[in-house]
């Protein structure tokens, strides 16, 4: 009778098999006990195996998500941000996404290497491996755990402008766990079958289809054009700036909201309104809406614009924004098309320089030109001369030159930079009666490009005056005068007179006669009687000046402190003659304080600010 006995009872007769294989010995002749019977080792499944495949896939894809996050996704703008570790959140996250990767790579490598060969030691090493690996998923949750990866995300998106960065360092440390979760299983039980050709196939579709799934949920978290309304504009035809006073055409009352500042700058096609929700431009002949940004939900703890801070680049073309927990955003003052956010501009050291081109200044005296359209450093100056005292005050852009002035000693110096390579195309020193190293010196520039110099001392005054689109060597000085005035200018320049030499030290406007001054050969005045008919001064509380009128609005003699609460009239003056022309009543609104003019494409804005220096109202005269 034959007899038949499992290879694995008669250590004699093992062969080497694969694992899981038994060889079945047979003799001849003998009888069997009963509790000899025949064993068959059950077939081990192949999803162990498969299992690994699709953690090692979602482990790689992890990984990759991961360098993404930290070399290729956007950074969180957190500009001047005083709780560093919010911009240090997805750094914490990526790096603890490499280790826990790196370290389940290594155990997995260890049990493929010497985990699968179903002897004594292989075992060893796959109890050893489990408990490794254990202990890598318990650091894991622990890690994640400590990050307050949930609550530190709702801040982050609440509070800052979402990029990819953090919801793809958060799926890149999800997609690992789960792939650690696998090898695990792989781990405990390498010595399964192996699996079909058509399963390994599956196991990476399966893993890359979920790789795949989780970078897509984490660039929709990242996109953060939900919150954002922006409408741009074609590029029209520009109107021409009126050349006399005409009709009211259109009124807007701007949003007042508390502790939200509000303003209104001229661009080339119309004016501009910056508020904390964003900026909309409009068109200057109707007052009609040419194009906006503006955030979804602003409240006053999230990203917000900062109107103070927004700039009109006339001489470049582009508009300037400042949002809170963002930094800048560059626009196209004409179309509203998004520029560029986050470039070197972003990290500049000093102030920015007043005027039509993008330029900061710091307080020895440095100036650094920045591309408009790109936002990136084109050149940086030296500091000012080591005799001279400067500030960040002294520096302003036209469109055709950069102006430095400094305070010598006995001379107001004053340096004209090329814009295009910041080279000195001239310097001049101005003297100044009375000037000494500690008088402050101030420089401004109006829209259309003139700029004057002031140094104001207690015996005496030096006004500078750079007319626009000339060389330095066209400017003029003039100490003739105590507490000047400019109000407007375009070629020319609105000064005050100060006949009587009394009122306008205390306040400018006061004056009884004002005078346009040209600089074709020295200094040629043009007398304008700002009295009324009784006799009575009027205070001048803004100015403009038109192609062919010189327009002034003017307030009654009293001591109120709201113009609302004043009578005003927009006089005018024939340029030619100096004759008075007509003039026209205004109202504002209630709440305002002071008012300016300003001359635009197709119309003359009034401008009226309230008590908190917010523009509030807008009135368009043709």
């Amino acid at each position: 009778m034959a007899a038949c006995f499992p290879a694995a009872t008669l250590g004699a007769s093992l062969d080497r098999r694969p694992v899981g294989a038994v060889s079945i010995q047979c003799f001849a002749g003998g009888n069997m006990s009963d509790n000899q019977s025949t064993e068959r080792a059950r077939p081990q499944k192949p999803w162990p195996i498969v299992a690994g495949v699709i953690g090692a896939v979602l482990l790689a894809g992890g990984v990759a998500l991961a360098l993404y996050s930290q070399f290729v996704a956007a950074p969180i703008p957190v500009p001047l941000d005083s709780y560093p570790e919010t911009g240090d959140f997805p750094f914490r996250l990526v790096r603890g996404t490499l280790v826990l990767a790196g370290a389940v790579a290594l155990v997995g490598v260890v049990v493929l290497r010497w985990g699968r060969r179903g002897d004594e030691r292989a075992a060893s090493v796959t109890a050893g491996a489990v408990l490794a690996l254990l202990a890598v998923l318990f650091g894991g949750i622990v890690f994640a755990v400590t990050a307050h990866i949930p609550s530190t995300y709702q801040r982050l998106t609440s509070v800052f402008v979402v990029t990819t960065r953090v919801p793809s360092a958060i799926a890149a440390l999800g997609l690992v766990t789960l792939g650690a979760v696998l090898v695990f299983g792989f781990v405990a039980k390498p010595a399964g079958s192996a699996p079909r050709r058509g399963a390994i196939v599956l196991a990476v579709l399966v893993g890359v289809v979920s790789v795949l799934g989780g970078t897509g949920v984490a660039v929709l978290l990242g996109d953060d054009s939900g919150a954002v309304d922006h409408v741009t504009a074609v590029r029209g035809p520009i109107s021409d700036v009126p050349t006399t006073l005409g009709r009211e055409k259109f009124r807007i009352q701007l949003p007042v909201e508390p502790d939200q500042g509000t303003r209104v700058l001229r661009t080339d096609t119309g004016f501009l309104v910056s508020t904390r929700v964003g900026i909309t431009a409009y068109d200057g002949a109707t007052g009609a809406e040419r194009w906006h940004y503006r955030r979804l939900g602003v409240s006053s703890d999230t990203v917000g614009n900062l109107a103070a801070k927004t700039i009109s680049l006339r001489g470049d073309g582009v508009v300037l924004t400042f949002w809170e927990k963002r930094g800048w955003l560059a626009f196209d003052a004409d179309t509203g098309e998004s520029l560029w956010a986050d470039a070197d501009f972003g990290n500049y050291r000093g102030f920015v320089v007043s005027g039509h081109l993008l330029a900061s200044v710091t307080e020895d005296g440095r100036v650094t030109r920045y591309d408009p359209r790109s936002g990136h450093a084109l050149w940086t100056t030296p500091a000012g001369p080591a005799e001279c005292t400067t500030s960040k005050h002294s520096v302003v852009a036209t469109m055709t030159a950069i102006y430095r002035a400094a305070n010598c000693g006995t001379a107001v110096n004053v340096t004209e930079l090329d814009p295009r390579s910041g080279d000195i195309r001239d310097q001049r020193g101005f003297l100044a009666p009375g000037l000494h190293l500690k008088t402050p010196v101030e420089i401004a520039v109006f829209d259309s490009g003139f700029a004057w110099v002031r140094c104001r001392f207690s015996v005496a005054e030096t006004v500078v005056y750079l007319p626009p689109d000339q060389p330095l060597s066209s400017a003029v000085a003039d100490s003739s005068r105590t507490n000047a005035e400019v109000r407007a200018a375009d070629d020319a320049a609105l000064v005050s007179s100060d006949d009587q030499g009394s009122a306008p030290a205390i306040w400018p406007g006061w004056a009884d006669r004002w005078e346009v001054l040209t600089m074709a050969e020295g200094i040629d005045a043009t007398d304008y009687d700002m009295r009324a008919a009784d006799g009575y001064s009027q205070h001048a509380d803004a100015a403009a000046l038109l192609a062919d009128q010189v327009v002034i609005l003017t307030g009654d003699y009293g001591y109120t402190v709201r113009v609302q609460d004043q009578g005003h009239t927009l006089r005018t003056w024939d340029r030619m003659t100096s004759h008075t022309g007509p003039s026209t009543p205004v109202t504002f609104g209630p709440g305002a304080t002071t008012v300016r003019l300003t001359a635009t494409a197709g119309s003359l804005l009034v401008i009226t600010t309230d008590g908190d220096d917010r523009d509030i109202e807008i009135i368009g005269f043709g």
